[in-house]
């Protein structure tokens, strides 16, 4: 698992802090489900490909994860990185997308109560993309938005509880009450990630954005205004729907993380930490037009010591709830749109 450790801390150092609090077992599957979804993302994201190519990976990728696949794993691999653009080493996921073969071999050898359910979970997650890449990125309502992220995001959630619940007895007890807010736990993560994507995403003519809020006159047709060149107060409106959304998000996902065992403590720091990182930069981003031209970030000191808390005292449900406090009032944002 070293070389998975390894392309986990290339393709995203912050969630690599996090699963290092993992214990042995489930962090290998946690690691593998991750890098699973991101060969998906790479096929779904690349600016490169053409809508066909990515359907035909993801498609191909969705039957080789979930054991279907009428082909070996090596063929089907082999298929997959002839349809890797060397035009896309700039993006992170591009690396994982490479390494599909040595992923489905470590995949294969995870016991089945780990390997089935990130089989079942991410080949549903990237049939989601299929559809999605299919259908394009126009969301005309938060409905529509919401059902993208769940494909994409919402079952991270899911995934995840059942890994939890496969390793712990002590999780497998509450594993009901954790599916209730489990689907908010990636939805959250999600959202945020629109908000750190609105100053690159029209650049590469995508939009995250429901067009009834993008939209000041209502229109469900023709193009989409650039978010970059809306006026400032529609900027806000943006914004604070956003982070309203990604508030109420946050707020279940920490409410996920005190419903984890306080005796399963490296499962809810694992949690925990991708949570705070999300209503931290949430906040940042809170009323800062300065996002649609620039990555809203928070710093390295302040990551360095939100770890650090979440290792120390976020088995508190106390000060989960302090920050499930201030999710909240993040979801006020919409309502002080101008």
């Amino acid at each position: 698992m070293r070389r998975h450790y390894e392309l986990l801390r290339a393709t995203s150092r912050t969630f690599a802090v996090g699963i290092e609090a993992l214990p042995g077992r489930l962090r290998d599957a946690v690691t593998l489900a991750y890098l699973v979804l991101r060969v998906a993302d790479y096929f779904e994201d690349s600016p490169t490909l053409p809508p066909a190519l990515k359907t035909e990976a993801l498609e191909r990728w969705a039957r080789l994860v979930s054991g279907g696949a009428g082909e070996s794993d090596a063929d089907g691999a082999a298929r997959l990185g002839e349809a890797v653009s060397p035009a896309d080493t700039a993006l992170p996921d591009h690396r994982a997308a490479l390494e599909a073969r040595s992923i489905l071999e470590a995949l294969a050898r995870l016991t089945p109560a780990f390997r089935e359910p990130i089989g079942r979970h991410t080949a549903a997650t990237t049939r989601g993309m299929v559809r999605w890449v299919e259908r394009g990125d126009d969301f005309p309502d938060e409905t529509a938005l919401d059902d993208y992220m769940f494909e994409v995001a919402g079952r991270v959630g899911l995934l995840l509880t059942d890994l939890f619940s496969a390793y712990s007895r002590r999780v497998r007890g509450r594993r009901e009450s954790l599916l209730e807010t489990a689907v908010s736990f990636g939805l959250g993560l999600q959202t945020v990630n629109v908000i750190r994507g609105l100053h690159e995403d029209p650049r590469r003519g995508w939009t995250y954005v429901p067009r009834h809020v993008l939209c000041s006159d209502g229109r469900d047709r023709g193009p989409l205004p650039d978010l970059r060149t809306l006026d400032g107060n529609r900027q806000l409106r943006v914004l604070d729907f956003l982070v309203a959304k990604a508030g109420g998000h946050i707020s279940d996902a920490l409410t996920y993380c005190a419903e984890i065992p306080r005796r399963e403590r490296g499962i809810r720091i694992f949690c925990a930490i991708p949570a705070l990182l999300a209503l931290r930069t949430a906040e940042l981003s809170r009323g800062n037009v300065a996002v649609f031209t620039r990555p809203v970030k928070v710093s390295r000191r302040e990551v360095q010591r939100l770890v650090l808390r979440s290792r120390l005292l976020y088995v508190s449900n106390l000060r989960l709830r302090r920050a499930r406090n201030r999710a909240g009032r993040l979801c006020a944002a919409e309502a002080a749109s101008p």
